[in-house]
């Protein structure tokens, strides 16, 4: 994420593994926050579970 000289930000997501790679201009942090809380949760992270555990 980088902050631009005329306001706002731009905000570059690449995930190799699915060859993605996106370049994004935004002005509300917390639009930014949200979009990018949905795209990491959306990642694939080695040993994490793939469904929620349920058994206490």
């Amino acid at each position: 994420m980088a902050v631009l000289d005329e306001g706002g930000y731009q905000i570059v997501r690449r995930d190799t593994s699915r060859n993605e790679h996106e370049v994004t201009t935004a002005t509300s942090i917390n639009d930014i926050a949200r979009d990018l809380t949905i795209w990491m949760a959306a990642r694939d992270f080695p040993g994490r579970p793939t469904r929620p555990v349920t058994d206490f």
